[in-house]
Parts: structure tokens; sequence; C-alpha cells
């Protein structure tokens, strides 16, 4: 049987459709989260709905970013990824790894340990990746010379997935930039759930280890 061309016209449009609403999502919660008092709001206002875990992910993917630290994404996977995170910092739903499913874990577990592995910890490290030997001498001196961040793209779908449970069908009250349909407007100030006082201390001493600044990432 023959296309129909109309029909794959359309099968192409709504396509586009799709991923242009997938994109608009993303660049609206950045849009939220685009200075240190729009990061606070965004984090504070979250708390409201326990869905803090997810926008602390949003957030530090994109400061990860610009950064492209190898020790800021061993941290992302570790803790939100791979769910290894101090039990204290899990009572009461403050954090916990993002939700998905098992096999996706294991896909961006895979894919974000790859791309840390394939930086390489030393010259050493660097020129096995790189095959070892002469070859592997000069792509290591190569990738020292060049820009040997990793790179910014590696959270990518796991950001994606938690932009999705975000919004929720605006459930959450995020609607286009603070708009009229938006509970949350990001331009206010709000207050934490006090309850978690304590672990956002904590959890503050974790982003500094790997180099994080959480008062320009508005976790506080």
């Amino acid at each position: 049987m023959q296309e129909n061309p109309r029909s794959r016209k359309l099968l192409r449009n709504t396509t586009l459709q799709r991923k242009s609403c997938e994109m608009a999502d993303l660049s609206v919660f950045q849009s939220y989260t685009n200075t240190p008092q729009r990061r606070n709001s965004f984090y504070c206002y979250s708390t409201k709905f326990f869905i803090q875990d997810a926008a602390i992910f949003f957030i530090l993917v994109e400061a990860y970013r610009t950064y492209r630290s190898k020790r800021q994404a061993v941290f992302l996977n570790d803790w939100f990824i791979d769910g290894k995170i101090p039990d204290d910092l899990q009572e009461g739903g403050y954090l916990s790894q993002i939700n998905i499913s098992s096999d996706l874990r294991k896909e961006y577990s895979k894919g974000a340990s790859d791309a840390v592995n394939a930086v390489g910890r030393t010259f050493a490290d660097k020129a096995k990746n790189h095959g070892g030997g002469i070859t592997g001498f000069f792509g290591a001196l190569k990738q020292k010379t060049g820009d040997n961040r990793l790179s910014a793209g590696v959270f990518d779908e796991p950001q994606s997935r938690v932009v999705e449970m975000l919004d929720s069908n605006n459930a959450h009250g995020f609607g286009d930039d603070g708009g009229a349909g938006a509970t949350f407007k990001p331009h206010l100030h709000y207050q934490p759930f006090g309850k978690f006082a304590t672990q956002t201390l904590k959890f503050r001493g974790a982003l500094k280890a790997v180099g994080f600044n959480p008062d320009a990432l508005g976790i506080y």
C-alpha cells in the first residue's frame, strides 16, 4: 500500500510540534532559574509540593552545563541517578533519586559514567583511554591542550524527564514564565518548608564540597 503524502506530512508536523513543545517546556523552566533570586523562588516554591528534589536536580544540571565539572557530574550521577544519597537527607522526602524506570536509570548512569571515564583522571588515564602506546600518548596530549571538560549534554535526557515531572500537566502551577495561568511567580519571594531547614544546611555543605555555590544556586 502506498503511503498517503498528506498523512506523512501531518505526522511530520505533529512530531515537530511535539519537539517544539518539549523545548518550550525546558525554556520556561530555564527562565524560572536564570538569576539567583529566581532560583531561590523556584526552590522554595517547590517545597510546597514536595518536589524540591526535582527542582534541585534541574538547577544543578543547568549549573553543570556551564562548568562541565567531572566531580559535579559524578555527584549528580551518584546521588540523583544511582540514589546514593545519605539517609538523613532522604528523611521526610527531602531528597531522592529521580523517578525513572530501572532500565532508564541504568542507561543514564552508564552514559554519565562513560563520559567521566572518557576524560580520564590523569595523563596516563587519558593515554589509556585513547588506546595506549604512542597513539594514546598523542591522543592524550591533544585532549590536554584542548577542551577536556565533559560534554554539556551528559544529563540532557534525565533533565527532560525531570521537566515532565515538574510540569505534570501544570499540576504544580508552573505556567508560561509566570503568566496569568501560573500559580508560581518567579519574581516573588517564597518561604521554604521549615521542616527541611536542617537538611538544606547539610545539603549546602555537600554542594560546596563538589564545587557548587549554593548561594548562587538559590538553595537556602
